[in-house]
């Protein structure tokens, strides 16, 4: 008898300290290090976030194993930054601590929340103008433009991202007649595919098309207005720096043209439709927020 209640007392404990190393949910102050185990390298959390954490050593609590949403574990931390709230999940023993319960509605309908990025861009496009020599009696083959881009993407579980972007662009030019400014505003939607992504990392490729109500070739003497659609094809990079995330990337681009309105006098053109191509750079600014 004397054996089977050691035995049992042996169990008991053993159970007891099992339940003990089990992880549980913490919270990660943003700006927290944690080092990966496979590579050593060292990832700073941009915000905060909830996280299923071990200590290595219960009795000196002084690092940590954080685990993935897999149940492995993949990097270490310190202590410091990390937020103990199991008791706070004991208080609310029905509610998911971990979920975000958006407040009814007051006419009864179903609310969530949706995620968006927001990307303050700007451009440096090498525009080509050759094809609009007839009209300003130049020679020009090229010009460099500046655009300035604001493109909102919602973003859902999926690597495919959908969304609207904004443009203003403007070029100046100087010939033996007159000086010439270009300027552009357009928007439309646009798609964004997430092709490689890591902690600190992300590539994506975009395509997009848009409208421009203001097409317009200005002077002294002369205004020149166009109708027109732009195609765009781009490849941009996204990191995490000490500002935030930024980006930086490239684009292609095509105007389709039609010359609608001149006050030049004696201009006969036929036809009156024109394409532009321009490639160039771009350095950006993400912002996420929710809805």
């Amino acid at each position: 008898m004397k054996k089977i209640a050691v035995f049992i007392y042996l169990c008991f404990f053993v159970s007891a300290f099992a339940q003990d190393l089990t992880p549980y949910t913490v919270f990660l102050k943003a700006g927290k290090v944690l080092i990966d185990l496979k590579t050593e390298k060292e990832v700073i959390t941009s915000k905060g976030i909830y996280a299923k954490v071990l200590e290595l050593n219960p009795k000196r609590r002084d690092v940590f194993y954080v685990y993935d949403k897999d149940g492995k574990a993949k990097y270490k931390t310190s202590a410091e930054g990390l937020v103990e709230i199991a008791e706070d999940i004991r208080l609310l023993p029905n509610i998911d601590a971990e979920k975000i319960y958006p407040p009814k509605s007051i006419f009864k309908t179903e609310n969530k929340f949706a995620n968006f990025d927001t990307h303050l861009n700007l451009h440096f496009d090498n525009v080509g103008l050759a094809s609009l020599n007839n009209i300003y009696s130049d020679e020009i083959k090229n010009v460099l433009a500046t655009r300035y881009e604001i493109r909102t993407f919602y973003v859902p579980e999926l690597p495919i991202q959908f969304g609207l972007s904004l443009n203003y662009q403007s070029a100046y030019w100087k010939n033996d007649i007159e000086n010439v400014k270009i300027s552009i505003l357009s928007f439309g939607p646009h798609f964004q595919y997430n092709f490689y992504n890591n902690e600190n990392f992300k590539a994506n490729a975009l395509v997009g098309a848009e409208a421009a109500p203001i097409y317009e070739g200005l002077s002294a003497s002369y205004k020149d207005e166009y109708s027109a659609m732009l195609f765009d094809m781009g490849v941009e990079t996204e990191w995490i720096s000490p500002v935030g995330v930024v980006s930086i990337g490239s684009h292609f681009r095509h105007h389709d043209l039609t010359l609608t309105k001149s006050n030049r006098s004696n201009l006969q053109l036929t036809p009156k439709e024109f394409s532009l191509n321009s490639l160039g750079l771009m350095i950006g600014y993400k912002i996420e927020w929710n809805l």
